[in-house]
């Protein structure tokens, strides 16, 4: 059981699916709302991504507030669920820039997951995260910056969208057309494939050579 898709039991951190009916709202005043461009939370650091050192070139063009312990603010206990600081940065920032403390195979954590589960209107920027993450996370909800060439033109291109009103919402409409799991209906779903699993071996008498992932390699 991992993370990854292509373990014999995928457990990930958020699973998106596309909602029945998307969520509405007065897009032209959530924009007008946001009075600060990005902001970036992290609790731990130096990180082998070393995410760090990527806010600090973007922060030459973008301003970008830094939170927790690898930043300069502070904004409240953290806690594993949804909790004041992310509903405050959603309210207030234009993108979240989600990232990750390894650069893995299918690697993406509650850091972006949360913004799709809890339907935050913000958009989230994978920079050190994973190259697959266009293949679970939809298009045109998220910004990628494996799409641009340096630091510099992610923040041209952050730029553009930021200031206008019709390509800042677009990204928002999209994605309130969709929402993640939770982790208990995640947790829930792979105990359901391990049983399923395993009762399957015993009926057919079959006996699978273990599958083995070395963590320690650059795809984790």
């Amino acid at each position: 059981m991992s993370y990854r898709r292509d373990a014999d039991v995928s457990r990930p951190y958020g699973k998106i699916i596309r909602l029945d009916k998307s969520i509405t709202r007065n897009y032209s005043e959530v924009f007008r709302q946001k009075t600060t461009f990005g902001v970036w939370m992290s609790s731990h650091c130096p990180v082998p991504s070393r995410r760090k050192e990527y806010i600090e070139k973007l922060q030459k063009y973008i301003d970008i507030d830094t939170f927790g312990s690898c930043g300069k603010k502070k904004c409240g206990v953290r806690n594993p669920a949804m909790n004041e600081c992310l509903k405050n940065f959603s309210r207030d920032y234009k993108f979240y820039f989600s990232f990750e403390n390894n650069v893995c195979r299918d690697y993406s954590t509650e850091k972006v997951f949360n913004l799709y589960e809890y339907n935050l209107s913000i958009i989230p920027v994978e920079i050190y995260g994973p190259p697959q993450a266009g293949e679970y996370l939809p298009k045109g909800t998220f910004i990628n910056a494996l799409d641009y060439t340096s630091p510099e033109t992610l923040a041209k291109a952050l730029k553009e969208i930021g200031s206008s009103e019709k390509l800042y919402t677009q990204y928002l409409k999209e994605k309130d057309e969709y929402c993640s799991l939770n982790k208990h209906e995640i947790f829930r779903d792979s105990m359901c494939s391990v049983c399923k699993t395993l009762v399957q071996q015993e009926d057919k008498k079959i006996l699978t050579k273990p599958k083995v992932i070395d963590m320690f390699k650059t795809e984790c």
